[in-house]
């Protein structure tokens, strides 16, 4: 009895461990996707820039997209995750008997997996690995306003695979998940919506900073898009050899409206310096989306 005892405790060890893991796993799978779906059904979303959309409800639209997507994603996770355990506790419990067969079968399947998985199957194993580690961390989901690799806008969908970025023009940017989770992305909105938004601008030495700092002061409150949390702030922020570099930053609700208070700052702020006759640099006006100033 203990001879029968010791020869199969590794194997109902080992099991136990796995049937433990995947219990374990299953309810960590039911805890996300619910949270998930929550969080996805009372956000609100706003589009990279305010525009009529041609889509009668754009939030809703990708809201449901949004839905969809999660109940797939953890769908397959959950009916995967069976079959990827079962692969591996039969390789584990056989670990010990493999010095029974010979070695030249070990070294045939050993190559044969060697190039289905790292040739033919690496991309989309990296893809899937990707998209179900995004499904698990909030770094990112959808509805969420990013700028990747230059290019602006929200994230209208997250797939096994792939995710697309729906840009500023509706432009959509397909990136495979394995480059989404190396990449540095700016996510504007993964804690909260405000933006501090800034323009920069240069202006003749000769400018009178007290008078210039009130006239660029004034010009977010002439706009709707600001949100009159904090008094806008002006800088200095360096003295060229033929110009003053200056900065001019208000807050915004969300990156949307961001997005037009940097255009009606830079409106307005154009039309005081031409009625003033002040000299600037019309080919150093810049803008940043970035959440930092």
């Amino acid at each position: 009895m203990v001879d029968i005892f010791a020869e199969y405790s590794y194997p109902i060890g080992v099991s136990t461990f796995f049937i433990l893991f995947y219990l374990y796993f299953r309810l960590i799978i039911k805890r996300a996707e619910k949270l998930k779906l929550k969080n996805i059904k009372k956000r609100e979303i706003h589009g990279a820039v305010e525009t009529d959309s041609p889509v009668e409800n754009d939030e809703r639209e990708i809201k449901e997209k949004g839905i969809h997507a999660i109940e797939g994603r953890f769908s397959f996770i959950s009916k995967a995750l069976p079959l990827a355990l079962i692969f591996i506790w039969s390789v584990v419990v056989f670990i010990p008997y493999l010095g029974q067969i010979p070695s030249v079968y070990i070294s045939i399947i050993a190559a044969i997996l060697s190039v289905a998985a790292g040739v033919a199957l690496r991309p989309f194993l990296e893809n899937l690995f990707s998209g179900v580690v995004i499904s698990f961390f909030k770094f990112i989901k959808i509805g969420d306003t990013v700028i990747i690799d230059g290019h602006y806008g929200i994230i209208e969908e997250i797939g096994l695979t792939y995710s697309i970025v729906k840009k500023w023009d509706w432009n959509r940017v397909v990136i495979p998940n394995s480059k989404l989770i190396q990449k540095e992305i700016q996510n504007l909105t993964i804690n909260d919506q405000f933006i501090w938004a800034h323009i920069e601008f240069y202006v003749s030495p000769e400018t009178d900073l007290e008078k210039l700092e009130k006239w660029a002061k004034d010009c977010p409150s002439e706009s709707k898009y600001f949100a009159n949390t904090e008094e806008p702030a002006f800088w200095v922020m360096e003295m060229e050899k033929d110009s003053i570099k200056c900065w001019l930053a208000a807050w915004a609700d969300n990156p949307s409206d961001a997005w037009e208070l940097r255009n009606d700052m830079r409106t307005s702020l154009m039309k005081k310096l031409q009625k003033e006759k002040i000299s600037f640099h019309q080919n150093h006006w810049k803008t940043n989306l970035s959440k930092d100033t």
